[in-house]
Parts: structure tokens; sequence; C-alpha cells
């Protein structure tokens, strides 16, 4: 690298997330490649059974004044400084009640409560988890906490900092602790619950860099800790990084409209033909419509080959209707009418916003980014290129990647293993990240200037304060991401499953698998490690194998998944990390067996369900219950506490 033409620094992946985990002492570093690198069986658990944290790992790179990528900065080349500041404010903030963003909450004028309206004055700074800036340089430094911070003068721990032996930063976010400064008080919905706080939190990550004698003030990056990824190597169906690219189309990115490039079969159609595919390990109903040899298997050689086929020069398009029926299954952003929005088995068959909240609203149900439609819609029409067969340019390390590719593709990655929706509120981020207003250049938040104070909104939240010029969705101070999260998360990620009924306006007459939340991050059906033993064992007759393959069972099987509501919700607080995570498995049968080659499996969960509930789950693999306690306190009262 040559040094003297270097112009600006800047800080990589612009979003860093980090994830909540009860192990002590353990972490891994997290994806720096935006498709699987599956990882040793149990490698996300510690020796006790835990669950280990997610570190954010942020890299410097060096750029000329053309903007083209110099190389990495690391402390061999010269004195690193970084300065994070994290906070949580949940607890300070408003209700989530639907995203505040949807035409409909507009319309009637949606009015969030501000959360423990009991505090006052300046007594609601006593909700504000905030420790304050932190330094670290060096390479290997020891940790430096974040463990100042007081929820109503308790102190809690949001995470630390530490660097590894080329001086980049690895930021670690809390262990998962949620709890009440009222002893007596427990969770009792989804999101919204009083009293509570968590040790997810957020804020800019700056760093200055000093080569010789000149520094450099990086262009600065974010970090989020989220909850965990319980499915790690499993790909959503929309990933945060698809709607961020959306958002970007025509403002921070004019190239990136669907209309200026011919769409590639491999990058822009496969993957979410794979990704539904991938959902059969985390949920019954992708398994049976997506799933393998389903109707829709996307992994059958033959018929990728014919959909990978664009429109001959010459001749007849014999594909072409078989591209249009798949196209066709998509619904049509922003689904402009009931009809197509209500459809709960058109693609992905996920719920939408609105969904709790508006059920005659054409976003009850998911639809994919505009950007994406019109690919796919191109792709139907036979214009796209046929790619298939060309090297994935898959790496193990995102060092094995031409320079000039690895800034954009940690940017990417970061974001591809979040959730792109639905955002009710979601599993990362929710609906601000897709307003362009948050954003000073792609992907890069916009920074409060300390001089800026935030003024004070009021007692209740609409669409028109959000919209305001000095409003919540024009800067970003540590804290103001996850703030607009549930509090705490575990109830929310509790809740949010699949096949809900008994809701106004229902079109399904009964329970089913599908539609489903979030499953690729918070699973819904899982296949037991002793179903897999089944599966892969040659020696048994192959229906009794084809039985267990297809004998999903409820991730949530320990928490009496049919039983009450609210002691659910509340054993996740104490319970998360004792969960399987849903772990890829190698056949040890490839060549003469018809199952897959790899299969996703729940590891043991910690603290396993009792053995008539393991029974009871597999008898009713095939059968949901209705439950109108779960139903009614997620979604009575539209959604609201």
């Amino acid at each position: 690298m040559n040094v003297s033409s270097i112009a600006k620094v800047r800080i990589h992946p612009a979003i860093g997330v980090a994830r909540v985990g009860n192990s002590e002492d353990e972490y891994f570093i997290g994806p720096e490649l935006p498709y699987p690198t599956p990882q040793q069986l149990g490698f996300y658990k510690d020796p006790q059974g835990k669950l280990k944290r997610q570190a954010a790992l942020f890299r410097l790179y060096a750029y000329d004044a053309k903007g083209r990528v110099l190389g990495e900065v690391t402390a061999n080349d010269g004195a690193i400084e970084w300065n994070v500041h994290v906070a949580n404010k949940k607890a300070a903030w408003y209700d989530f009640d639907v995203a505040l963003d949807i035409p409909e909450a507009t319309a009637n004028n949606e009015q969030s409560q501000i959360r423990n309206a009991a505090f006052t004055g300046g007594d609601r700074a006593k909700l504000v988890i905030d420790p304050g800036p932190r330094s670290i340089s060096g390479k290997n430094a020891p940790a430096v906490p974040f463990d100042t911070g007081e929820f109503v003068g308790t102190k809690v721990y949001l995470g630390e900092l530490r660097t590894d032996d080329a001086g980049r930063l690895l930021f670690l976010g809390g262990r998962g602790v949620s709890a009440s400064f009222q002893a007596d008080t427990k969770p009792v919905t989804f999101a919204n619950n009083d009293g509570w706080h968590d040790d997810t939190s957020d804020g800019p990550v700056h760093a200055t860099v000093t080569i010789g004698t000149t520094t450099y003030d990086a262009d600065p990056a974010w970090v989020v800790t989220a909850p965990p990824n319980y499915g790690p190597d499993i790909v959503t169906p929309q990933t945060l990084y698809d709607v961020l690219y959306d958002t970007f189309a025509g403002g921070f990115l004019p190239s990136a409209s669907a209309k200026t490039w011919t769409p590639s079969f491999r990058n822009d159609i496969l993957p979410l033909l794979q990704q539904m595919v991938d959902a059969q390990w985390v949920n019954a109903g992708f398994l049976n419509a997506f799933g393998w040899e389903a109707p829709n298997d996307f992994t059958r050689a033959d018929l990728i080959n014919r959909l990978s086929k664009p429109k001959p020069a010459h001749g007849d398009d014999p594909y072409r209707e078989l591209r249009v029926q798949i196209f066709n299954q998509l619904r049509v952003p922003p689904a402009p009418t009931v009809m197509t929005g209500q459809n709960p088995i058109a693609w992905p068959p996920l719920y939408g916003d609105a969904f709790g909240n508006y059920y005659n609203s054409p976003r009850v149900y998911f639809t994919v980014t505009a950007t994406k439609f019109t690919l796919f819609q191109r792709w139907s029409e036979g214009d796209f290129t046929d790619d298939l067969h060309e090297s994935d340019g898959h790496v193990t390390r995102v060092e094995k990647l031409p320079l000039e590719l690895q800034p954009g593709t940690l940017d990417m990655a970061a974001l591809h293993w979040c959730m792109g929706g639905p955002f009710h509120p979601g599993c990362e981020m929710t609906w601000p990240m897709r307003q362009l207003t948050m954003y000073r250049d792609a992907f890069r938040l916009r920074e409060r200037p300390a001089t800026l104070p935030e003024p004070d909104f009021g007692p209740v939240i609409t669409p028109a304060i959000i919209n305001l010029s000095n409003g919540p969705l024009f800067w970003n101070g540590p804290g103001d991401i996850t703030r607009w999260m549930a509090v705490p998360w575990q109830t929310d990620t509790a809740s949010c499953r699949a096949g809900y009924t008994d809701w106004p306006g229902d079109p399904l007459p009964n329970e089913s698998f599908i539609p489903s939340f979030w499953p690729s991050r918070v699973p819904n059906d899982v296949l037991t490690e002793e179903d897999f033993e089944i599966v892969v064992n040659a020696k048994l007759p192959l229906d009794d194998r084809m039985h267990a393959f297809y004998r999903r069972v409820r991730w949530l099987r320990s928490f009496h998944y049919d039983g009450p509501y609210i002691p659910q919700i509340n054993r996740m607080i104490t319970e998360f990390g004792d969960l399987g995570v849903v772990e890829a498995r190698e056949n040890p049968n490839p060549a003469a067996d018809p199952f897959p080659r790899v299969l996703y499996v729940e590891s043991a969960p910690t603290v396993r369900a009792p053995k008539h509930l393991l029974l009871a789950a597999r008898e009713q693999a095939h059968e949901l219950r209705p439950n109108a306690d779960f139903t009614y306190v997620r979604f009575g009262g539209l959604g609201r506490r």
C-alpha cells in the first residue's frame, strides 16, 4: 500500500452486528461473508451448554482520492485508537404498536404511548442505560467494559471492547440479562413491558489512525447488539441488506435500480428460491411447500436447469410459462390491492408489517422489495443472464477476496444475516432502517452532533412526529436504533411464531405452519437429533426414515408450547441460552441415500423437555392445536398491550 496515496480511511462494516449470549467468557466473530460457512458441531455453545456471544469485528480500509481501495490498515501500519459509545434507551422510548411508516398508521393517526410514563421530567434519565464512550488501542488489548450505565439505580453491563492481534476492534454486547426494577413484576406482552430493561444496545464507532506524521479520522460506523441467531446458516427470504439496498436505489446508490442491469440468475434470482428452500429446516410449512422433494424444491437440478434458461435469441421460449407461473406466486409490492396482499400462501409465506393491527390491509402479508420484484419480473420475461454454472466465487475468509471487494462484502455480510422484516417490530432492527433520512451515505447512519440534543417529543409519538426535520428519523445517537425494539427482547422472540388462527378475517379455517414471522432466526419447527439419527440409519426401513425426516417438532416445546402464554415468555428470559441451535450435519450416506447431503438439525437443548412433552410434540408433528390464550395476548386489541 502506497501510504502517500491515502486520502481517506473508512471503518467496515458500516453497520456491525453483535449478538447476546449467556456464556460468561466464550464468543465467536460474526459472519464476514454473505453465505454460510458451517462450523464444527457444537460451535455455538460453550462446554457448559451456554450460548456464546457473537462479537462484531471492525476493520479499517484506506482509499485514494478516486475512491479506490488501497488496502486494510492495521496496527502494523500505524497507531489506531478506537472510540465507541453505546447505550440502551428502550425503557425511555415509546411503545411498539405498529410500524409507523406504513400508510395505515398515517391514515389512522397511530399514537404510541411513552413507556414508563410514571417517570417524568429529569427522572426519565434513570431509564436510560448510558455508560458513556470507551476507547481502546493496541494489539490484543484487554477488555474495556461498558459497565457503569445504570437502570433506575442498578448498574447494567452492556458489553466490552477488545482488539485482535492486528489491532482490529472487537465489540461484544451484553449477556442476555433482562430484569425489572420491581422484583414482583412479570412481562405480560410481546413488546412493551414497563419496568423492564435488557442489555442490547447500539451506538457509533469511531477511529483515528496515525501513520507516520499524518492522522486520519476514519469514516465512522455503527454497532448494534441484537438477540441470538438460532439458525446461523439459514438465510431469511428477505435480508436487511435487501431492504437497505432497495432504500438506497436512486439515492445513495443510483445504479442500484433493477432497471439498470440485466439480472443474473445466480446472484439475483436463485438466492430467494434457495432461501425459501432453506426455511424447511426451521418451519414445517416451508418443508411441505419448498423442502426436499416438495412441489417447489428448488434444489432439484432438472428444475433449476430449466429456470436458468433465458429467452433464446430466435425461436420458441420453452420455459417461459414455468418462469411466469413462479413469478406470479410473488405478492406484488407494495401490494396495491387487498386481494394480492391478503393471500396467505403467496410467496414468501410470511406475515407482513400490518399483521396484528390492520387485518384488511394489503400489507397484512409479506412482499419482497421492489428491486427484487423487478428482477423477478424481468427473469419471468426471459431477460436475464444464464450464469448458473459459473463459479460462485465463494471463499472461506474475507481476506481471500479481491481487495476491491472486501469492504463492500463486509458491509453486506453483517446485514445479510439480519431479518429484513416483517417489522413487528423485528429481530435485530426495525422499520426506521428503511428510511433514507436515517443515513448520510449508503449503509452509514447519520450521527447526531453532541451539540444538538434531541427534543422532547411528548407523551405520544405519531407518524407526523417521526417526519419532523429534527425528528427521530433524521439523527441517531447511542441507543437510538435498538430503542424501537421490544423490551425485553426475549418476550418478542418467544412470541412471534407461525400459523396463527382465530383473528378477524382469517382466510385459513384451521391453523397451519405458515405464514410465519422470523423462522430463519427464531425457529418454529425443527428436526431433532433423535430423528436425525433415524433418518441417516441406512439399516432401518425407508418408511421409518422418511417418517422421521418429516416429523418436525416445536422448537419451544420445552416451554409447554400449548400452555398459558405469560409463563412461556417469562421462561424465555431465563432460558434463552438453553434452547437448541439449528446446525449443519453431513449425511453419512450421501451417495446411496435418497435424503439431502446436508441436513440442518437442532442441537440438543441444555434443558430438555420432559419426556411426555417430547413424545406429545412428535405425535403432533403434523397437527397444530389452537392456542386462544397466546393469540389473544399477542394480537388482542389490535396488537397493543
